[in-house]
């Protein structure tokens, strides 16, 4: 159940426009001051959203993420030869960093195979296999390297997404010579853990995360074919068979629905929840954050950010703002751009290290939410309701 943006006669005539005009769009022009949304123009944003803005930024991910498998190939033949695995290891922090700073524009893109199949139209969890934070565990990641499980054929398919992903890469590349499980667990109990010794946890690591990391890199393969030569991003716009929208305006509301990560996980989870709220009641909530292990929540906001203004915009070509133009919102499109460039100045000011600056300066955290903020009432008022969109259900009773 969502709840419906307001609206006005002209909505009414979108909502005919739109059915009346794909695949070959005809749109109205309207009459007197009543604006009115000319249909192929929406058709023509949802041709660009493949092409113009989810494929350069995977091609960007590909990049990374071929950078980051190689880097971590070197960590390992590092740690087995006796040679400095902590500066190979460093090398392969900074690919995970440069993979993550794309991958968290991505994040905002959740559409179609992106997205997750109970969610999202023609989702296919490609996202989660990817990333799946804040469905992480640390404590199975050391057990599983104790265990050398991913040497199973059947690691990917046998085990649960919070055992692997940048996520689990994250805990392997940053994280401290002990394991992050309690004492009763058994590589603890056992003393399977200790067994390995310094350079045996480290060996194991960077295999494990070599193994992490060739996943990675093919499911980002395959996100990228199902777009491109799989041509989802036609599928979007209704010009391949079986289309799983069934018309201009629910396919809208799904790019529009994407746009809602910005909402419900950059400025509730991210920075809400660890200044205090959910299970930490009124108290910060540091270790709540975002990139704990390396210490650079704070770049993923910005990098959100991002995402989200190349969805809105199209980048360099038709996006949402075009729309707004086209109804007569043109002022609308331009403060948004303006309130989504001083929220990623605000977020990159800050100290990458978010769970820190929870704790030692909570009102810089406050004032990137904040700005945040900003964006994401527009998102959930005015361009709602000036292009008729419907606000996911689980947003829809947010009113902080």
């Amino acid at each position: 159940m969502r709840t419906a943006g307001s609206a006005s006669s002209w909505v009414v005539l979108l909502g005919l426009a739109l059915a009346a005009a794909h695949p070959a769009c005809t749109g109205n022009s309207g009459s007197g001051t009543t604006p009115t949304l000319t249909g192929d123009l929406v058709y023509a944003t949802l041709r660009a959203v493949g092409p113009d803005v989810v494929l350069p930024a995977l091609d960007r991910f590909l990049d990374e993420a071929a950078a980051l498998t190689e880097a971590n190939d070197a960590w390992l033949a590092a740690a087995e030869s006796g040679g400095d695995a902590d500066v190979a290891r460093e090398a392969a922090q900074a690919r995970w960093l440069a993979a993550m700073a794309v991958w968290q524009e991505l994040e905002v893109m959740q559409i179609g195979p992106t997205g997750s199949s109970l969610t999202a139209i023609a989702g296919e969890d490609y996202r989660d296999e990817i990333y799946s934070w804040p469905t992480t565990n640390s404590c199975r990641v050391d057990q599983e390297t104790v265990a050398e499980a991913w040497t199973s054929d059947d690691y990917f398919t046998a085990n649960l997404v919070n055992s692997y992903g940048l996520d689990a890469l994250e805990h392997l590349l940053f994280y401290g010579p002990d394991n992050d499980c309690p004492g009763q667990v058994e590589i603890n109990s056992d003393g399977s853990w200790n067994a390995l010794g310094d350079d045996g946890v480290t060996r194991n690591r960077a295999a494990f995360a070599v193994a992490l990391a060739t996943r990675v890199e093919a499911e980002a393969t395959d996100l990228r074919t199902r777009w491109d030569e799989d041509d989802f991003s036609g599928t979007l716009a209704g010009d391949t068979d079986g289309w799983p929208y069934g018309d201009g305006q629910t396919a809208l509301n799904a790019v529009f629905d994407a746009l809602f990560y910005l909402e419900l996980l950059t400025k509730d989870r991210k920075l809400a929840q660890p200044l205090g709220g959910g299970d930490c009641g009124e108290e910060s909530c540091p270790d709540d954050v975002e990139g704990l292990t390396s210490g650079s929540g704070g770049l993923w906001i910005a990098a959100n950010l991002r995402g989200f203004r190349d969805l809105f915009t199209g980048a360099d070509g038709m996006g949402m703002d075009d729309l707004l133009v086209d109804v007569g919102h043109g002022d609308l499109a331009d403060q948004l751009v303006v309130d989504i460039d001083a929220a990623i100045d605000a977020a990159e000011a800050i100290d990458p290290d978010l769970a820190t600056l929870v704790e030692d300066d909570p009102d810089a955290v406050q004032d990137v939410h904040d700005a945040v903020k900003k964006v994401t009432d527009v998102l959930k008022g005015d361009l709602a309701t000036v292009l008729a969109l419907e606000i996911p259900s689980e947003a829809s009773g947010d009113n902080d």
